[in-house]
């Protein structure tokens, strides 16, 4: 007779949910067992199909391979992805359906079913990993910008978040653009001079004062600064302007740079109080640029107590994420 026992098993699949934080500029995914901590976690390129280019989305099926790679080897070949649960920028109601079905035809490959895929924004998943609570405001300022009134979860209520060519004021990419803005207007005797030239002669590895230092391409540091910049900012990505946004906060001092500081600074505390006047909601501050220390962070923080309101600042939305992919998975097995 046959000993059943002695004959070995299947090992059994270990259930896991992925969940990202994908931003314009830099995606975050972390994979974690049902029940259990992150056991992986991996960062990949922007995915924003606005502002990141148009291999976005292919892009963010390799960050997901990655992870489940990297799972693969902290748990073993055995895995069934349960559920995943991604906030994307740029996957807001204006492209929401688009995104989604991209997002689920590159994951079929990665044999993860559709149905087992949540694809939203990434307003709500970083509003969600400031655990503030269902009712409250989230401002978010990375590589774009807005405010949203948020109640039972559901979005409201928005200010700006229109695309680097309409708005997002106090964006990674307004705050580039602005500084080179300043910074060409100098050149050329439109503005005011400004040490926001020198930062980013600095960062271009160009002196473009005189042209000396190494010796000016050109002969012309105004199209020396033309050409420095089609080399690093490519055409269709325009999220690569953010590479400058930290110059006006490095020279706050500078006429100019406080200018620009200010604006955003006004920007975000004219928003929040256009969404919520009677000061009752929590604020959650996200994005590079709010959740980083510096003048803009700093100053808003202490607008918002001079405003009663009570805020806390999140510098991710994974937290967020893996809240929903968990709770993703538990209506897939239920």
């Amino acid at each position: 007779m046959d000993d059943d026992t002695s004959r070995p098993t299947a090992a059994r699949p270990t259930r896991v949910v992925i969940a990202g934080d994908i931003g314009g500029t830099r995606s975050r995914l972390a994979l974690a067992p049902l029940g259990g901590g992150v056991a992986a976690e991996v960062e990949g390129p922007g995915a924003n199909l606005r502002s990141s280019g148009s291999a976005a989305l292919d892009h963010l099926a390799d960050t997901v391979r990655m992870v489940l790679d990297r799972g693969r080897h902290e748990l073993g070949d055995a895995m069934d992805v349960a559920a995943v649960a991604l906030g994307i920028s740029g996957a807001g109601p204006a492209r929401a359906r688009d995104v989604a079905a991209a997002v689920g035809e590159r994951l079929e490959r990665l044999d993860i079913p559709e149905d087992r895929i949540l694809v939203t924004d990434d307003l709500h998943t970083a509003f969600l990993a400031g655990g503030m609570g269902d009712d409250g405001l989230l401002v978010l300022a990375g590589t774009g910008a807005v405010a949203v009134r948020f109640q039972q979860r559901e979005a409201v209520a928005r200010r700006d978040g229109m695309g680097w060519l309409l708005g997002d004021i106090g964006s990674a990419v307004w705050l580039g653009r602005r500084a080179l803005q300043a910074v060409a207007a100098d050149l050329d005797g439109r503005g005011r001079r400004t040490r926001l030239t020198e930062q980013v002669a600095d960062l271009l590895d160009l002196d473009l004062r005189d042209g000396l230092l190494p010796p000016s391409p050109t002969g012309d540091p105004r199209q020396d600064l033309i050409r420095a910049l089609d080399d690093v900012l490519p055409a269709g990505a325009p999220a690569a302007l953010g590479r400058f946004a930290r110059l006006p906060g490095s020279v706050p001092e500078d006429p100019v740079a406080r200018e620009i500081l200010d604006t955003a600074v006004r920007h975000v505390m004219d928003t929040v109080r256009a969404l919520d006047p009677r000061a009752g909601l929590p604020v959650v501050l996200a994005g590079s640029v709010l959740a980083s220390a510096g003048p803009i962070h700093d100053e808003v923080a202490t607008g918002l107590r001079a405003d009663g309101r009570t805020y806390c600042t999140v510098p991710s939305g994974l937290p967020g994420a893996l809240l929903l992919a968990r709770e993703k998975a538990g209506d897939v097995l239920a």
